[in-house]
């Protein structure tokens, strides 16, 4: 009997990490989409995002497609690396020639509709140029 439960203790973790293997990957299944687009129009989040894009002038350094210039990054490259976490410390602490936005509650509240909105045109399915909120 001893041995037979030596055996079972054996089996049981590799059975626990088979599982997590499996389960894991189909977490993002489950898992909200960034945002909403068809066509031009997009979540209320997403819309907000390129409100703040447009509003507090991201556009006046990274151009108002999102795809910089020669002494600003093309975000429309640098969003397809950039983490919710790493773009978060960018935007409140600054990084380079870009300064911090820690004082901007605007931009400080909204980074993550931000995040969802240059994620969108990274990937190509959120459109340059004017955008409408989905009803």
């Amino acid at each position: 009997m001893n041995k037979i439960f030596r055996s079972k203790n054996k089996i049981m973790p590799v059975a626990v990490m088979i599982g997590a293997f499996v389960l894991f990957p189909i977490q993002h299944v489950f898992a909200q989409p960034l945002y909403k687009v068809e066509g031009n129009r997009v979540d209320k989040a997403t819309f907000n995002g390129w409100n703040i894009y447009r509003t507090e002038a991201c556009g006046s350094c990274h151009q108002s497609t999102g795809e910089g210039n020669v002494s600003n990054p093309n975000l429309l490259h640098s969003m397809k690396n950039l983490t919710k976490e790493q773009f978060r410390r960018v935007l409140v602490q600054g990084r380079g020639i870009m300064y911090s936005f820690r004082g901007n509650k605007m931009v400080v509240d909204g980074i993550d509709d931000l995040y969802a909105y240059l994620k969108g045109r990274s990937e190509g399915t959120i459109p340059a140029g004017d955008l409408t909120e989905m009803k």
